[in-house]
């Protein structure tokens, strides 16, 4: 994760407030060039504004932006766990899912935020990433991307970062199990969790 997209996730950057590169840069004692890269890169995925002269706009999600956000998370996201639920996972996949699965639950932390939000995706993506679509894995990590502007603090305000990965192992053993009917149930219900 890039140390700019790092500190929007978090909620270092904070939604509405603008920031220059070079400013950003020296916070994160990093040199301008790949900071400013990074952040023409969020703001083509949506996720920040460039505001001529002065820098870049962390975007604000309104409520009917996030919820927004779910439906389409619902949508495209449950449908894929399912299809993964249905492909037979080699061997080798499945110890490395259960090895992030395991990652995602060593990481939920309050205090080890940005480790566990790499993590979760990692363990989502990399779910998704069995299909063999890029596309898909693109289009889901950038409403995960989306959603995590506002979702992060909700998860630590209402203390539910270990009851989110806590959900990651039962979601897991569904998909091992070939069950697509209780992935897509449970891959509904995390995200229903989350949503505002």
């Amino acid at each position: 994760m890039s140390i700019v997209r790092r500190a929007l996730m978090t909620g270092d950057m904070e939604p509405g407030k603008i920031y220059s590169a070079n400013a950003l840069a020296s916070q994160l004692g990093v040199s301008n060039s790949p900071v400013r890269e990074a952040m023409m890169a969020l703001a083509a995925k949506g996720l920040l504004e460039l505001v001529r002269n002065r820098g870049f706009r962390v975007v604000e999600m309104t409520v009917p932006d996030q919820r927004e956000v779910y439906d389409l998370r619902r949508l495209i996201e449950v449908t894929a766990v399912g299809r993964v639920a249905e492909l037979a996972i080699s061997t080798a996949d499945k110890a490395w899912l259960q090895e992030l699965e395991r990652a995602v639950a060593t990481a939920s932390r309050p205090d080890n935020l940005a480790e566990y939000l790499e993590r979760d995706q990692q363990f989502h993506l990399g779910m998704v990433g069995l299909l063999g679509s890029r596309r898909l894995v693109e289009i889901i990590e950038n409403l995960r991307d989306q959603s995590r502007i506002s979702h992060t603090y909700r998860l630590i305000e209402r203390g539910q970062l270990a009851h989110s990965a806590a959900e990651h192992g039962p979601l897991l053993d569904a998909v091992l199990a070939g069950d697509r009917v209780r992935a897509e149930a449970l891959m509904t219900a995390h995200l229903n969790h989350s949503n505002p």
